[in-house]
């Protein structure tokens, strides 16, 4: 009787620190909500290791990205310059804010914000541009800031979300520091995790301190349970820092795990034709959150989700890449919104897969991965033909 392979799940999280220690700590302290040592412990150690002045923690990355743009000031009225090629949250931060994401294109060699098609949708409305620093790959922000100040728009913030890219370094400048304001997002299946969590980060003290204050209630430094104006409840808890700063202390052998992973995966899959993973920019070390391609043998969605069922039949779980934004019923009011509007990202959304990523991920496996994923597409084009 045969039995099914080995599963091998798409990303699952590596605790190889003190995440236990720490845990049974904050929980014997009888500090476990959003008060307690670990808090101060994990906002400075990040802020080390981001080389920044300033962090609040949050409770997930979604929140945080709120936090910075309504403490940037964005309202009703402004636009927010998006990639469209995002997880939703980029963009739905920008609806909480009662603004309006105007989306731009992507690069087609390395998936991220194309600073030029950015740039040219910039309109007297534009308050701000978040450049998402997707699967890892930084946004080229020094190139955004430059082409603002030509334009004569540097009063245009520059936001990095960088929920993906902890540990990425452009120019040895860590992701975190590259703009504004940053935010990072530690769910479950990040580099790093807190099991949900987020943090913005920010050189800029006077806009930390009003984060701080937003965050927790808009309640007065000093006079308790009074609030001068509405606030929010995006605080991280106890428990969660806990198990932060021991994934923090960690940090050079978690983003080890997925650097040395990613260069088993191109190795092997070199030569497979059409398969392209994203272009590293001159000057980035990045540190893949996820090891994804680009087939350009599929013709679409519905031959790569063919791909992905061949590839789960095998034991190997995968998953496709976002959605793009611009095609949501929600943002048909948009700028740049609309089927066919960005067809660089949607030809990536329908031709891309993310492979097994976890930082346990083994030799072995990454060769089994990238066999199933030949075998897999052979079987589709043997059927196709």
């Amino acid at each position: 009787m045969s039995h099914p392979p080995e599963k091998i799940p798409v990303c699952a999280p590596v605790f190889v620190g003190k995440e236990r220690e720490y845990l049974l700590e904050a929980i014997d302290s009888g500090w476990i909500s959003s008060m307690g040592a670990f808090i101060g412990r994990f906002e400075s150690t990040l802020a080390g290791l981001c080389g920044v002045r300033h962090v609040e923690a949050c409770a997930n990355g979604t929140v945080a990205l709120h936090l910075l743009l309504h403490a940037l000031g964005i309202g009703p009225g402004d636009e927010v310059i998006v990639p469209s090629l995002t997880f939703v949250a980029s963009a739905n931060a920008v609806l909480y804010c009662g603004a309006t994401p105007s989306f731009c294109e992507i690069d087609e060699a390395t998936w991220v914000l194309d600073t030029a098609d950015a740039l040219r949708r910039v309109t007297p409305k534009t308050k701000a541009i978040i450049g998402v620093d997707l699967f890892g790959t930084l946004a080229d922000y020094d190139a955004l800031r430059a082409g603002l100040a030509a334009m004569g728009r540097a009063d245009v913030k520059l936001v990095e979300d960088a929920a993906e890219a902890f540990g990425s370094t452009s120019r040895g400048r860590p992701a975190g520091s590259l703009a504004d304001g940053a935010i990072f997002s530690f769910f479950g299946n990040k580099t790093i995790t807190t099991g949900e969590g987020g943090a913005v980060t920010t050189d800029d003290v006077a806009l930390g301190a009003r984060m701080k204050f937003l965050k927790n209630h808009g309640m007065h430094a000093t006079r308790r349970y009074y609030h001068p104006e509405l606030g929010f409840n995006y605080r991280m808890t106890n428990l969660q820092a806990a198990v932060g700063l021991a994934q923090l202390e960690a940090a050079e052998d978690l983003c080890g795990r997925k650097v040395r992973a990613q260069a088993r995966y191109r190795a092997r899959l070199a030569g497979v034709d059409g398969v392209r993973f994203a272009h590293v920019p001159e000057g980035q070390k990045v540190v893949p959150w996820l090891h994804v391609v680009v087939d350009d043998r599929l013709d679409g969605e519905t031959a790569r989700d063919a791909l992905l069922a061949r590839m789960l039949e095998r034991g190997i779980e995968t998953r496709p890449f976002f959605a793009p934004c611009h095609t949501f019923p929600y943002f048909a009011a948009s700028p740049g919104a609309g089927l066919g509007a960005l067809p660089r990202s949607e030809r990536a959304a329908a031709t891309g897969l993310c492979l097994p990523s976890g930082g346990a991920l083994t030799d072995a496996q990454i060769d089994r991965v990238c066999d199933a994923y030949v075998a897999s597409r052979q079987g589709l084009e043997r059927r196709a033909s």
